[in-house]
């Protein structure tokens, strides 16, 4: 098994003494705590803010791993805890970053059990003796190899393996899941080709980098974004390149330079894209926050966008567009080797209300495209239902709109070391 943090080598005298003070262990089920309780994990990520670099990324890897087997480490607990301490308890959280790291990490046994002990503080005091026996428990089936055969199928919500299994099959469906308890690459977006070229020349050897497609360059070893070189002179930004087929798609179907509007822009990776192409993009997001982001973006790489901040529902347009690109809102399952905190969120009720919105959001967008031009949509999603079939009933309904014939939708999957993504680009009737 695998793991995307050793570690870290102690030297001199360790700054945690004694039981539950703040260390790498106790950060992680502090991270995992808070997500079981309704957070994001960006948002849980405030519980690492005060521990040094080696320690936060320790943490990190250590609760994502557990996000990612949740299921497994879930069905492994309950055969060996007859009862599990409260959910508002920081003992069962510490349960499971235990067990990620016997079982899914290249942490040495002694230290996975003695460091995540010692990271019990005073209110986990009575589930101490608990944690230990049944982490000693797992290190001893492990070193037997009486552990439980893994099952990734295990860490997928019965709604979403159901849906998956009907539209992909079963085969498919666990290859899907078996991707998705692994760490995800690290894909580079370059403003053009020659750039990724170039860069991927001169330093792609230093992080074992391939392409994966003309503009994106894919790390196989993980790295600090902002020391790479080229950084800071904005010549790139993480993008995976699923994502990126969008706007490359959307570019070699237009001809030459032309006004697109980016819906739901930010950050603005799509946004760069196109930028970067030569086309004049307007970018609109409902989030101030998030534009500012996509505004800092721009700055680092040097690209201009018109940005506006409103809700594209009620947004009017001041003319209609060559191009409208919506990369639309969704479950985003398609990202969960990043965001494996969304299993634990996602349902199938907000799938539905999802829908909704990326049908009202389609509608909205098909009446700012010029005549004769193009109409994209893409989601981060493995569900059809907010793909294919999105698409299928948005063009029952407007018969002006038709898939460009050149392009026909794709449909990446995380089997194929992709982000999952739909894209399907479509041309409104007229002379443009």
């Amino acid at each position: 098994m695998s793991s995307q943090a050793q570690e870290p080598r102690k030297t001199g005298k360790s700054r945690h003494k004694g039981r539950g003070k703040t260390n790498a262990r106790r950060a992680a089920a502090a991270l995992l705590g808070a997500v079981m309780r309704g957070k994001t994990l960006d948002e849980a990520r405030d519980k690492l803010s005060d521990l040094n670099d080696s320690e936060r990324n320790l943490a990190d890897a250590i609760g994502q791993a557990a996000l990612r087997h949740y299921g497994e480490i879930e069905n492994l607990l309950k055969s060996l805890v007859k009862k599990m301490p409260p959910r508002n308890s920081l003992a069962q959280p510490l349960l499971f970053i235990g067990a990620a790291q016997l079982l899914y990490m290249n942490v040495p046994a002694h230290a996975a059990l003695h460091e995540t002990v010692a990271a019990t503080g005073r209110r986990e005091q009575p589930y101490r003796g608990l944690i230990n026996a049944v982490l000693r428990n797992i290190a001893r089936a492990q070193e037997n190899g009486t552990v439980p055969v893994p099952d990734p199928l295990a860490n997928i919500p019965d709604w979403l393996r159901a849906n998956w299994q009907a539209f992909y099959g079963a085969e498919k469906t666990a290859a899907i899941a078996a991707t998705l308890a692994t760490p995800p690459p690290l894909d580079l977006c370059f403003k053009n080709a020659v750039a990724a070229k170039d860069w991927l020349a001169q330093h792609g050897g230093q992080y074992a980098g391939q392409s994966v497609s003309p503009t994106h360059i894919r790390l196989t070893e993980g790295t600090n974004i902002t020391k790479l070189a080229g950084f800071t002179e904005g010549d790139f930004w993480v993008q995976n390149a699923a994502a990126g087929d969008m706007a490359l798609a959307l570019t070699a179907v237009l001809e030459g330079a032309a006004e697109v509007l980016d819906l739901c822009a930010a950050p603005g990776g799509k946004t760069m894209q196109l930028a970067a192409a030569g086309h004049k993009v307007t970018a609109l997001d409902i989030s101030k926050t998030r534009l500012q982001h996509l505004a800092d973006n721009l700055k680092r790489t040097n690209l201009s966008a018109e940005q506006v901040c409103a809700d594209a529902l009620d947004w009017v347009a001041p003319a209609a567009y060559d191009a409208v690109l919506l990369d639309a809102p969704c479950t985003a399952t398609g990202t969960l080797r990043r965001h494996p905190d969304l299993l634990r969120h996602r349902s199938a009720a907000a799938m539905a209300k999802l829908m909704e919105l990326q049908a009202a959001l389609l509608a909205r967008a098909a009446d700012w495209v010029k005549p004769g031009g193009v109409l994209a949509y893409g989601v981060c999603s493995l569900q059809p239902q907010e793909g294919e079939a999105q698409i299928a009933q948005f063009l029952e309904a407007r018969h002006d709109f038709a898939l460009d014939e050149t392009t026909p939708p794709k449909r990446f999957t995380p089997d194929d070391n992709m982000d999952g993504f739909y894209l399907a680009l479509m041309r409104k009737g007229g002379d443009g």
